[in-house]
């Protein structure tokens, strides 16, 4: 378990660094959170003017890291998030932006009631 969430934001990171065996430019993680599962989308792009739009692989360890960074943000109901974008470049710098989907709320909520 992480200590910070800087340390969620390196783990992630370093699971993206680990998967991707090849020279890139950026790298997407999308990701939706449903509670007790999570959906994750790994693309990345070889060219500085290429979109990221090359698979790569996810480690089941990721769960873990965005169910803790779920439970931290959005700690007394604030910041409420469902989806988020995490993009990551070779020296390490990026960007997380998250955002809440109703529809996608909507839908679990249909599903788990079923």
């Amino acid at each position: 378990m992480a200590d910070t969430i800087n340390d969620i934001y390196q783990s992630i990171a370093e699971d993206i660094f680990d998967k991707i065996q090849d020279e890139w430019t950026e790298a997407c993680l999308y990701v939706e959170y449903y509670g007790d599962a999570t959906k994750f989308k790994g693309l990345y792009s070889r060219n500085e003017n290429d979109k990221p739009s090359i698979s790569f692989r996810i480690k089941h360890t990721l769960f873990d890291s965005f169910e803790e960074l779920h439970e931290i943000t959005t700690e007394n109901d604030s910041n409420k998030w469902n989806r988020a974008v995490f993009n990551l470049k070779p020296t390490g710098e990026f960007n997380i932006d998250f955002s809440w989907d109703q529809e996608l709320a909507d839908e679990i909520e249909r599903l788990n009631n079923e």
